[in-house]
């Protein structure tokens, strides 16, 4: 009698631990899973702050979007991001990831901080001058942060630009654009602080791509148009093509605009700004070497290409 009641001790215990477990493993299993990196930084309706605002400010600028670049990610503001994800191949669901943002020119991590600019020798500051101030004064105008013309030289108005520019965008508020700076403005500031040299050949470049945006891409959702140009650009940096602006347009059968004489077309300005955006390292392609039209493609060789996106009216490969 006494070792049947040891028995049914025992079994109970070990019930007991098996029911904890499964009860353990219930309530694991329940427990929302964490987002990832990139999915918490993501903005959509609801968010606010310097970096919503920014991207407003680009759709804005893009048409996408009407009114002014509040902060706050409203309905209207997810139409425009749908919008501007139906024009270039994205997931059209209104928020902001990581592939939207990349192809919007946006960094989403810390996206709140407040951190001063990474200290550089190529800082542009008061005094600086050349082509990369002359591309961020551009930007500046068009964003309202700035009057006048762009220049190309660093002066007390351009500060005072950039001050309102930072302020605006949580950065720490100095008028010197340094790497953070530049990074959420959309430019590079490698070589920024030579005004003298390449000028010339850097003047020939930005006009022979923009006569091939212009050629190729003109009546293109603005996105598509950067996209053209980031595609010649990818080919210098590839091996496989030649390693100038001019190699790779004129490389015997490259492009449509060159063959039909469209590239001796006078481009508009939104062939130029989208030449500048390509050149200060806005890829809406992600490294692509090849795009073509599939409503008029005729080569089997392309056809064949995997498609990793598409833009308007192209296909990017």
């Amino acid at each position: 009698m006494q070792l049947k009641n040891v028995n049914l001790s025992l079994a109970t215990r070990l019930l007991l631990v098996l029911l904890a477990v499964l009860i353990f493993v219930s309530v694991v299993m329940l427990l929302p899973v964490a987002p990832d990196t990139a999915e918490a930084a993501a903005l959509k309706q609801g968010s606010s702050g310097a970096t919503v605002k920014t991207m407003q400010t680009k759709l804005i600028s893009w048409g996408y979007l009407s009114g002014t670049a509040d902060g706050v990610f409203g309905a209207k503001t997810k139409a425009a991001v749908i919008a501007f994800q139906k024009a270039n191949g994205l997931t059209a669901d209104g928020v902001v990831g990581t592939r939207t943002a990349q192809a919007m020119g946006i960094s989403l991590s810390g996206a709140s901080t407040t951190a001063a600019n990474t200290s550089s020798g190529t800082a542009l500051k008061q005094g600086s001058s050349g082509t990369a101030v002359k591309t961020m004064q551009t930007k500046l105008i068009n964003w309202g942060y700035l009057k006048g013309t762009a220049d190309g030289v660093f002066g007390a108005k351009t500060k005072a630009a950039v001050i309102a520019f930072q302020k605006a965008n949580g950065l720490t508020a100095d008028g010197v654009v340094g790497a953070k700076t530049a990074q959420v403005m959309g430019i590079t500031l490698s070589g920024s602080s030579s005004t003298t040299g390449n000028n010339s050949t850097s003047s020939t470049d930005l006009n022979l791509l923009a006569r091939v945006i212009y050629g190729e891409a003109r009546g293109e959702p603005y996105t598509g148009q950067v996209a053209v140009a980031a595609v010649v650009l990818n080919r210098v940096k590839s091996s496989s093509f030649p390693n100038s602006i001019a190699g790779v347009i004129y490389q015997s059968g490259a492009f449509d605009c060159v063959a039909d004489g469209q590239i001796n077309m006078t481009p508009n300005d939104s062939a130029y700004k989208a030449a500048r955006d390509a050149l200060n390292g806005w890829d809406p392609t992600y490294g692509c070497l090849f795009y073509y039209n599939p409503k008029t493609a005729t080569s089997k060789w392309m056809l064949s290409r995997t498609i990793k996106l598409n833009i308007g009216n192209h296909a990017f490969c």
